[in-house]
């Protein structure tokens, strides 16, 4: 004991925390997957798939936190021998292997995706770093609409309380876009995201969707510099609205006109009036595309290109767009274009090549103290686990 206590005091609090976490891992490596000493089972899947594996609980609530909760927190059951968890089974093995043998190995972006999602349910900064890491660096202009769709939950942009970086290409587009319905299930994810930032912070822990920003700035980045390539991408037809609106805002694609956007949008609406049951009509298509028709530059297009576009277009939207283009005469605006007469006669600026190295997206922003509710440790945990449950719903 006494030669404990002087190791202690020489090596420091942190450093003996960080040594005992090492022993942990050391004697926790050949548990993995392992029958030996198991005490509990999770069954992971849903109800078409499940895996079971066995699982050591002293070991999951020593080395995470969400774990620690359910296994040992005020309303832990310690009767309860099976878990139901309803993740990909795939992600979650990544997640027990990181918890266990601190590696994980990934290797396809469908992969890094999953896991990315489990390691911010479960509070796992490091492996979501390492799976942001591994996405960024196979992003490609045939994934990135796929990556982008996934990411954008985490941060959205036009989220305030969320640091972004600001040597991005050109996020002005971003900056005012439409706020969703506060009682849908992406506004109350959204708002269940601020808070989370708060609870980690309140909690001292990290917050595992930081990173994510640098990954949403990334995927802003392939797709301004191959806009034509990511927008021919069979992948544009599963995104849902809201990705596809960051997407044909932006100020900063590069293509030679916006046919590229016309046909993309008649795309996607094909798509769309398909999935929902809907007929191929003009109607059905701008039903399903709300306003995402302002966000297409039609008062720089040719006569010529505004015929493609004809078919997404009312017979007064399209005379009078015909009427300004060749300047044949003025007159009102249908309704449905007056809110965006602006936006469609701005030139889209292909972003520069270079940019200069802005704050690290990871750098924790500037929050007010007041009006925090004190918490106890209990308490910030259940909030936390609280949260991901209506993000993760």
């Amino acid at each position: 004991m006494k030669r404990k206590l002087v190791y202690y005091t020489v090596m420091g609090p942190c450093k003996w925390v960080e040594l005992s976490m090492h022993l942990l891992r050391g004697r926790s490596y050949n548990l993995y997957e392992n029958e030996a000493g198991s005490d509990v089972t999770l069954l992971v899947g849903d109800d078409v798939y499940r895996e079971r594996i066995p699982a050591h609980s002293w070991v999951l609530a020593a080395g995470n936190q969400v774990f620690r909760a359910m296994f040992q927190g005020p309303l832990a059951d310690i009767h309860k021998k099976t878990y139901n968890i309803r993740n990909d089974p795939k992600g979650f093995q990544n997640l027990m292997k990181w918890v266990y043998r601190h590696e994980c190995v990934i290797q396809s972006v469908e992969g890094g995706l999953i896991t990315l999602q489990v390691a911010i349910q479960y509070l796992c900064p490091e492996l979501a770093e390492l799976c942001v890491e591994y996405l960024t660096n196979h992003l490609t202009p045939a994934n990135v609409l796929k990556v982008l769709q996934e990411v954008y939950r985490y941060c959205p942009a036009h989220n305030p309380d969320l640091p972004t970086v600001p040597s991005a290409p050109s996020l002005e587009d971003l900056e005012s876009p439409p706020h969703p319905d506060p009682t849908s299930k992406e506004a109350r994810s959204q708002q269940c995201l601020t808070q989370l930032h708060d609870l980690c912070e309140e909690a001292d822990l990290r917050d595992p969707t930081l990173c994510c920003v640098d990954l949403f700035n990334a995927c802003l980045e392939v797709i301004d510099r191959d806009t034509v390539i990511v927008l021919a991408s069979e992948q544009l037809e599963d995104l849902d609205c809201a990705t596809l609106e960051v997407v044909i805002r932006r100020g900063s694609l590069t293509m030679p006109n916006e046919v590229a956007i016309v046909t993309a949008l008649q795309r996607w609406s094909t798509a769309r009036c398909k999935r929902f049951n809907l007929p191929l009509t003009q109607q059905s298509r701008r039903e399903v595309m709300g306003h995402l028709i302002g966000h297409v530059r039609f008062l720089l297009m040719t006569g010529e290109q505004l015929q493609q576009a004809a078919p997404l277009l009312t017979s007064d939207e399209f005379n009078f767009l015909s009427g300004r283009i060749s300047k044949r005469g003025e007159g009102s605006p249908p309704p449905t274009l007056a809110p965006y007469l602006t936006t469609m006669a701005t030139p889209r600026r292909p972003a520069s090549p270079t940019h200069p190295n802005g704050t690290l997206a990871s750098e924790k922003s500037k929050k007010k103290s007041t009006g925090k509710k004190k918490y106890t440790k209990k308490e910030l945990m259940l909030d936390i686990v609280s949260c991901l449950a209506v993000i993760f719903d």
